[in-house]
């Protein structure tokens, strides 16, 4: 009886995780959101709702205006990464969520502790990428890491000379264009990635291809939460680059 009752209990986990992830692309986020807390309810090691709730939690904050508030929620999202990281150390969307949520709290900590910061979300995403590469945010990620350090501007430069580490050294702008070109042709109803591609072209000076890239994505079809925001983005960068 009891094994009758474990396969019919892991059954409806499954279902609630589908369930779960229909509604992420529903772009119902909040729902997705409860649903995941549900299914660690009755499972709380399960892998796919720790690193689902990790990554929600993130871009849930993300939404908000209110700094503090932000550094909140990231703080929880990185709690969660850590866990997940803990519990599953092999697995790809670990490395991912916490590189993802380590680098949001870490960019609103200030420039010396995103600095720190910086070496071990490298890490984590390089490691992502080995293990999930058919994971289009994984190379999107990459590529807005090697585009940050690349262009870190001069104060930042200099901040990082005081510290024993520094600023890693392997950041290359090749990297940067080439990881997010990649993710785009795995993914390329995505809005968000063609506006950071947009932003590191801007950032080397290639303003035309910046341009080009962002007279796509002003255009381009809604298809994922945040698209509306990500569009208006594109345009305003336009209107700054024309």
């Amino acid at each position: 009886m009891t094994g009758t009752t474990n396969a019919s209990s892991s059954d409806e986990i499954k279902e609630m995780v589908e369930k779960a992830k229909q509604k992420v692309e529903e772009m119902d986020e909040e729902r997705a959101l409860e649903i995941f807390n549900k299914v660690l309810e009755k499972d709380p090691e399960n892998y796919d709702a720790l690193w689902n709730k990790s990554l929600l939690t993130t871009r849930k904050y993300y939404r908000e205006d209110n700094e503090d508030v932000q550094l909140e929620g990231y703080g929880k999202a990185l709690e969660i990464a850590e866990k997940t990281l803990e519990l599953h150390p092999d697995k790809g969307h670990s490395h991912y969520v916490y590189a993802v949520a380590k680098g949001r709290y870490y960019e609103l900590e200030g420039t010396r502790d995103m600095i720190e910061a910086s070496h071990a979300i490298g890490e984590h995403v390089e490691k992502a990428a080995e293990l999930i590469p058919d994971y289009a945010p994984v190379w999107h990620l990459y590529g807005v890491w090697h585009s940050d350090i690349a262009n870190a501007n001069r104060a930042e430069r200099a901040a990082a000379r005081l510290l024993s580490e520094g600023l890693p050294d392997d950041a290359e702008e090749d990297k940067a264009e080439k990881y997010l070109k990649k993710a785009i042709d795995m993914m390329p109803e995505s809005i968000l990635f063609r506006v950071d591609l947009a932003k590191h072209y801007r950032d080397i000076g290639k303003e035309d291809k910046a341009i080009e890239v962002l007279e796509e994505a002003s255009t381009m079809e809604v298809t994922m939460m945040d698209d509306d925001d990500k569009k208006e983005e594109a345009k305003e960068l336009l209107e700054e680059l024309r």
